[in-house]
Parts: C-alpha cells; structure tokens; sequence
C-alpha cells in the first residue's frame, strides 16, 4: 500500500455519545489531548488486544482495523491545549506530531473543537502535511498509516476536559 493510500486510512468516528464538557465561561481553560500510539500487526499467531485498549474493540470490524489481529499500546500521553499554539510529541519511529487547537464553538454538549495535526520526519517532506478534524470532547479520532517493525502505527487523538 502505498503511503498516500495508507493515510487514506485515517479514520474520524465517535465512540458514541460524547460526555458534555463544562459550560464555556470566560477563562474556561481549554482542553488536553490525549495521544495514544498503537502498534497494529497482523501476524499467523493468534488475536491479541493490549487490555489498556479498552475501547478498541468496538472499531476492529472496521477498515483500517479489520486488516490486523495484534494491537499493542507503546505510548500513551496528555498535553495541555492553548488556542494557536501547537503541542508536539515525539513518535517511537522518529518523526514527531504536532497538534494545535484552532478554534471552539458551541457550548456544552455542542461545543466542538477544531484542530490541526501533523507528522513531520526530520530534513524531509512532511508525512502528513495537515489535517484538519472537529471533534468533541471524549470522541477519538485515528491517524494512520505510518510503517513501523513490521506493522502499522495508529495514533488515536482525544480531547478531555
């Protein structure tokens, strides 16, 4: 597969209805990101699912993650967000992603945020020169398609209050 069908396989879905975040006053702080990199595989072996993924399983009948069998988490992090200004995280294969949070709107059960997100390799191109994604609070959002030992790197993006 090639790597810009690979990042065709990202995904933006919900894992069901989002849990509210507070009122949006004035000085509210702005959310965290929480970036989980998981390593999928697909091996002769059998099945195995690292128990810190509980909410995985819902998504594996689904593409991109229908084509592995072996799902472990490598990292596992959260980052404070302020408006326009990124966050980055270094990756286990060298590159490094960048997220920033663009905008808000709404408030309570509606508020939606808007957010940029980049892979950068360093001295070369950009893997994933931009995306946007307007999600929730506690609604994941996947990033994929990054080769790494032998399988497929996911980074799974949620917002928390």
């Amino acid at each position: 597969m090639t790597r810009r069908g690979c990042l065709a396989a990202m995904i933006a879905m919900g894992l069901g209805p989002a849990v509210s975040a507070p009122l949006a006053v004035a000085g509210t702080p702005a959310p965290s990101i929480e970036i989980g990199v998981i390593h999928a595989q697909h091996t002769d072996g059998s099945a195995f699912i690292d128990p810190r993924l509980r909410e995985i399983g819902q998504h594996l009948r689904d593409e991109p993650f229908v084509r592995y069998n072996v799902y472990r988490l490598l990292d596992h992090t959260r980052l404070p967000l302020e408006h326009g200004k990124p966050v980055a995280l270094g990756l286990i294969n060298g590159r490094t992603l960048k997220v920033t949070l663009v905008e808000s709107k709404g408030s309570g059960v509606d508020r939606r945020y808007k957010m940029r997100a980049e892979i950068a390799e360093p001295h070369q191109e950009a893997f994933l020169k931009l995306l946007e994604v307007t999600a929730g609070v506690d609604e994941p959002f996947f990033v994929g398609g990054q080769s790494y030992d032998a399988g497929t790197l996911f980074l799974e993006l949620v917002l928390r209050p």
